[in-house]
């Protein structure tokens, strides 16, 4: 009766570490998939300002509002032969 004791002691140990084990990976998945599902929100957010920022960009480097800007600042175009090439 004596052997027994220490196995059967033994097992309820490995079957408790198994158990915590289990509960512990259980706890690490839902976390993660949280967690996930936070930074999916975050990057959809993102996407959807860096698509407003593209249509800010081309609406503010349209060349018909840079003509407007300029002629409103007394901009001109050169002359013919007023323009000299710089090359690298």
């Amino acid at each position: 009766m004596s052997k027994i004791k220490p196995y059967f002691i033994v097992l309820i140990i490995m079957f408790t570490i198994l158990g915590m084990f289990y509960v512990w990976t259980t706890m690490e998945s839902i976390k993660l998939g949280y967690d996930i599902n936070k930074l999916n929100t975050i990057k959809s957010g993102l996407e959807h300002k860096h698509k407003e920022l593209l249509i800010k960009k081309t609406a503010l480097s349209s060349p018909s509002r840079i003509y407007k800007i300029a002629k409103k600042m007394g901009f001109i175009y050169p002359k013919e032969g007023k323009i000299i090439m710089v090359h690298d």
